[in-house]
């Protein structure tokens, strides 16, 4: 482990994953990190975790940013010291939330159900054991990262995110040696990420990505460029479940048929 990047959501999560990869190096953001490292996670919420986990299970990645790392970057900054920490923050605490309200009005554009118990039907029932083991890992770790529950579904309590962001920020800059933290807003572009990693300044623009919540459609729809697999299994089970349960229904609309059928003669 390189990088840590522990900026918390929204403060440019994606774009500066995708500088870093520009950069050359292997990063792994939100589905990466689900995919890859479930075994920590699991781990981390069964309260069996140890510094040599996360040494073994992150010693090929380079950066790590967004959830759910973010919800233990001190942790992992303890398994590997060496490592630089980029604490992301946004021009103002304002823009900060206003970006988290609107990721989660995105969000709430594609949950067609936004009721607790039928979302958990749906999980179990139509997109399958991996959807429904990403929602568990997202609950827990967005509590941990940001104090709710998730970046979608019911109105977000603004006082309690502006608290976090305050909070979370104070700490990174208080427990950081000052020598390996930069203090770094994506609008400040290339110059000050790569003189932080001694890196040469890339011919190519510095990247901007998922303004206004556009990942978040991009996943949904299928478009999303780093799927790293987890949505084309999460795909495939759906349309499994989906295939039994319509199979389900149309033997049932048969029988009832039939029975009317025999009813009627």
């Amino acid at each position: 482990m390189k990088i840590i990047c522990a900026g918390l959501q929204k403060t440019g999560t994606k774009t500066i994953a995708e500088a870093l990869r520009i950069l050359g190096y292997n990063v792994h953001d939100v589905f990466e990190q689900f995919y890859h490292e479930k075994e920590l996670w699991d781990k981390i919420l069964n309260n069996t975790v140890t510094v040599k986990d996360y040494q073994r299970i992150l010693e090929n990645v380079d950066a790590m940013t967004d959830f759910p790392a973010i919800g233990v970057w001190e942790q992992i900054y303890e398994a590997f010291p060496d490592a630089k920490v980029i604490l992301m923050v946004r021009s103002s605490e304002d823009e900060w939330v206003k970006s988290v309200l609107k990721q989660r009005e995105v969000a709430n554009e594609y949950l067609i159900i936004q009721n607790d118990l039928f979302r958990h039907f749906r999980m179990h029932f139509i997109t399958g054991p991996l959807a429904f083991a990403f929602h568990k890992i997202e609950t827990a770790f967005t509590i941990a990262s940001l104090g709710v529950p998730r970046m979608h579904g019911k109105p977000l309590p603004e006082a309690f995110l502006r608290s976090r962001y305050r909070q979370h920020n104070s700490y990174v800059k208080s427990i950081c040696p000052k020598e390996k933290l930069l203090i770094y807003n994506v609008k400040d572009g290339w110059e000050p990420l790569c003189k932080f990693l001694d890196k040469d300044v890339p011919e190519k623009s510095f990247p901007v990505v998922n303004v206004r919540g556009e990942m978040t459609r991009q996943v949904i729809c299928n478009r999303w460029k780093y799927d790293c697999g987890f949505q084309k299994i999460v795909l495939k089970q759906t349309y499994i479940r989906v295939g039994i349960l319509l199979s389900i229904c149309v033997a049932f609309i048969a029988y009832l048929i039939h029975i009317f059928t025999s009813l009627v003669q």
